[in-house]
């Protein structure tokens, strides 16, 4: 279980540098259209589409890497006040209806993705983009997405099984200040509940 949290870990990494990527290179391209507007009225013609199209891939790339890492926003007020059995308890129906949603989500990606192809279907733009394209991308997105939720939730019901509570709560649970200054690299003494530092 832990090679494939560790590969999904890869993928979802891989996919958000990719994405970063493609967004820089979208800024570019976007530069460039506008300053060839700007000085020579010329327009290379598809920038503001082939925007939307990465924006939309692109968010679905990074959905299972901001999943990974704790990054989607959690109101966690009452959840650090509860035991640690309740929070985990809480941690998986999280996770069971994450991926509910994602998989509903997914199912219908693949239906419009599907008819896109079926039927030939081209952007009704100049550059009559084959819609297959994009969507396909934004369907692997979301598919990633899923496949994440479905490990994150298989490892902590594994280690749930084998009595590792403190460890699922580290996979699935949320983080407490404390946990995200040291993530970020934080240099400050951080006080503990004693009101000391450390």
């Amino acid at each position: 279980m832990s090679r494939l949290i560790r590969l999904t870990e890869t993928l979802s990494t891989f996919a958000a540098w990719m994405s970063g990527a493609l967004l820089f290179l979208t800024a570019v391209l976007i530069a460039v259209e506008v300053v060839l507007r700007k000085i020579f009225a010329i327009s290379l013609g598809g920038a503001d589409e082939i925007s939307n199209y990465v924006l939309a891939v692109t968010s679905s790339w990074t959905f299972g890497y901001a999943l990974l890492r704790k990054a989607h926003i959690r109101i966690d007020a009452l959840y650090l006040r509860l035991g640690r059995r309740l929070r985990v308890a809480l941690d998986v129906s999280a996770l069971v209806l994450f991926a509910l949603c994602a998989a509903l989500i997914t199912g219908y990606a693949f239906q419009v993705l599907s008819t896109s192809i079926l039927r030939r279907s081209v952007a009704n733009t100049p550059l009559a983009t084959p819609l297959w394209i994009p969507q396909g991308l934004w369907f692997a997105g979301l598919a990633l997405l899923l496949l994440t939720v479905l490990v994150l939730l298989a490892g902590t019901l594994a280690r749930l099984a084998a009595g590792d509570v403190p460890g699922a709560e580290r996979l699935s649970g949320t983080t407490d200040v404390r946990e995200e200054i040291e993530e970020s690299g934080g240099a400050a003494s951080v006080p503990t509940e004693e009101g000391g530092a450390r």
